[in-house]
C-alpha cells in the first residue's frame, strides 16, 4: 500500500532530526579552535617585591596577547572569554633592563584547563623594561575647601590620612610633582566630615600633571574636616548701684564684647551670656579700667582665643555736696514712759547723686533720723546709727554712715526713788 504524502514528510523531518542528533553526538568532542584578541597581561608584585628592590617597570605594563586556544566543542559553548586571564609575576625580577616574563594562563571558573591547549602564541612571554625607581615621600597634600558651613556651626581644622603623599615613578616624572591636591565639599554641613577623596597630583607651575607612570602609596586621602556648633555669647559685668549712685550716670564699654564658645548644642542654648565679674559703682570717681579673666564653662570651647577683657566705667553725673543737718527724729522706740532727747546740735553730712538732683537740695530738706532699736529697754545716753533722709524720697545717697548720740530718760517714780535715795544717802 503506498505511503501517503502526509505520512511522508514527518518521516522525512525526523530522518533529518536523527541524522542531526547522531552528528552533534558524534562531533561533540572533536576538537575546534577558538580565538581571542587583546588579552591584557596582569603583572603582580609590580609595587611590592618589585619597588623593594627599588626597580619599576618603564614600559611593557599595557602588554597583550592574541591567543588561539584548541578546546573540545561542547567546552566552547560555556566558554567565557571575558574571563581569560594572562598573569605574569614580577616578584623574580632584579636588575634593570630589557626583561623576558613568563606569564600563566587562567582559563573562565568551571573550565577543565586539562581539555583546553594552547596552539598560539607557542611561546608564552612578554617583554617588559625594567628601570630604576625614584622616591619622593613628602608630597604636600592641601585641601580645596568648597562652599561653607551651615549658619551656627564652624568647621574645625582638617585632618587628613595620610598626611603627606608618597609617589614614585621615573626620576624625571617624580620631580615634578610639586603638590597633591583633593576637593572638599562643606556646603551646608551640620556634623563632622569624613570622606575618601581622589587627588590631583600638580607641578611646580601649579599645573595638572597628568601621567600613569607616577604611582602613590594611596589611591585616595581621608580627609576629616570637624563642624561643631558655635554660637557668640555676649559678655557682661554686674554693677552694684546705691542710693544716688545709678548705672545711668556713667559710660562703660568693653573691648571684647562676646566670645564664640562651641560645645554640646544644648549646653549652649542654655548659656545666655558670661558674667565676668561685679564693680561698685560708689568706687569709681572718675574714670577706672578693670581687667577680667573670661571664664569659659567646661565642655566648651573658646573658638575666639580672647582670654581677657578689659572693662572702662566712666562716672558722668555722680558727684558730692557737703551739708550741715539740723533736723533730728528717731524711730524704733516704743516705750511710753520714758523719754528720748537727741543731744547732738548738728551733723555734717556728704550727700553723693546725680549733679541736677544735689543742686536742688536746702538743708531743710535733709533729716537725720536715729536708729534705737538696740536701746529700747536702756537708760542714759548713747550714740546709735542715723540714716540720712531727703525729703520728696530723691534718689541720693551719703558717702559715709553716720551716728547721733541720744539721752533716754527714767520713768518718772524711777527718778523720784532715785532722788530720795540721794538724799538718803546725803542725810
Amino acid at each position: 500500500m503506498p505511503m501517503s504524502s502526509g505520512r511522508k514528510a514527518v518521516t522525512i523531518i525526523l530522518s533529518i532530526l536523527i541524522a542531526f542528533v547522531v552528528w552533534f553526538y558524534v562531533n561533540s568532542t572533536a576538537d575546534v579552535d577558538l580565538a581571542i584578541n587583546d588579552i591584557p597581561v596582569e603583572f603582580l608584585n609590580a609595587e611590592t617585591a618589585l619597588a623593594n628592590k627599588g626597580l619599576m617597570l618603564i614600559s611593557g605594563s599595557d602588554a597583550t596577547v592574541d591567543l588561539v586556544l584548541t578546546l573540545p566543542r561542547d567546552t566552547v559553548y560555556g566558554f567565557d572569554t571575558e574571563h581569560v586571564r594572562l598573569i605574569a609575576d614580577l616578584s623574580s625580577i632584579n636588575t634593570t633592563g630589557t626583561q623576558s616574563l613568563t606569564y600563566s594562563i587562567a582559563y573562565p571558573p568551571g573550565v577543565n584547563p586539562n581539555l583546553v591547549s594552547v596552539k598560539s602564541p607557542t611561546v608564552r612571554t612578554v617583554s617588559v623594561r625594567v628601570g630604576e625607581l625614584y622616591r619622593k615621600n613628602d608630597v604636600e597634600i592641601r585641601v580645596n575647601l568648597v562652599g561653607n558651613v551651615a549658619d551656627g556651626y564652624v568647621a574645625g581644622r582638617v585632618q587628613l590620612l595620610p598626611g603627606v603623599l608618597e609617589v614614585w615613578g621615573q626620576q624625571s616624572d617624580v620631580t615634578k610633582v610639586s603638590y597633591a591636591v583633593v576637593t572638599l565639599n562643606i556646603e551646608n554641613a551640620r556634623s563632622t566630615i569624613v570622606e575618601q577623596l581622589e587627588y590631583t597630583l600638580y607641578d611646580y607651575e601649579d599645573l595638572p600633571i597628568e601621567s600613569d607612570s607616577i604611582h602613590a602609596a594611596s589611591d585616595t586621602i581621608q580627609v576629616t574636616m570637624p563642624v561643631i556648633s558655635a554660637t557668640d555669647i555676649p559678655l557682661t559685668v554686674h554693677f552694684t548701684e546705691e542710693p544716688g549712685v545709678r548705672l545711668e550716670s556713667f559710660d562703660y564699654t568693653l573691648d571684647v564684647p562676646a566670645v564664640t564658645l562651641s560645645g554640646d548644642a544644648n549646653q549652649i542654648a542654655a548659656l545666655s551670656e558670661i558674667v565676668l565679674g561685679e564693680v561698685a559703682l560708689a568706687e569709681i570717681e572718675e574714670t577706672e579700667t578693670f581687667t577680667f579673666e573670661i571664664p569659659i564653662p567646661e565642655g566648651m570651647t573658646n573658638l575666639s582665643g580672647v582670654t581677657e577683657a578689659t572693662l572702662t566705667v566712666t562716672n558722668r553725673d555722680v558727684a558730692t555736696r557737703a551739708i550741715v543737718v539740723n533736723n533730728f527724729e528717731y524711730e524704733n522706740f516704743n516705750v511710753e514712759d520714758r523719754t528720748v532727747e537727741v543731744v547732738t546740735g548738728s551733723l555734717a553730712v556728704t550727700l553723693r547723686g546725680a549733679r541736677s538732683v544735689l543742686d536742688s537740695i536746702s538743708s531743710q530738706d535733709v533729716t537725720a533720723v536715729a536708729d534705737l532699736s538696740g536701746v529700747t529697754n536702756a537708760s542714759g545716753t548713747y550714740t546709735v546709727p542715723a540714716e540720712i533722709r531727703v525729703a520728696n524720697d530723691l534718689d541720693v545717697g551719703t558717702v559715709q554712715a553716720h551716728q547721733l548720740t541720744v539721752r533716754i530718760g527714767l520713768p518718772e517714780t524711777e527718778t523720784e526713788t532715785e532722788e530720795e535715795n540721794d538724799t538718803d544717802r546725803d542725810g
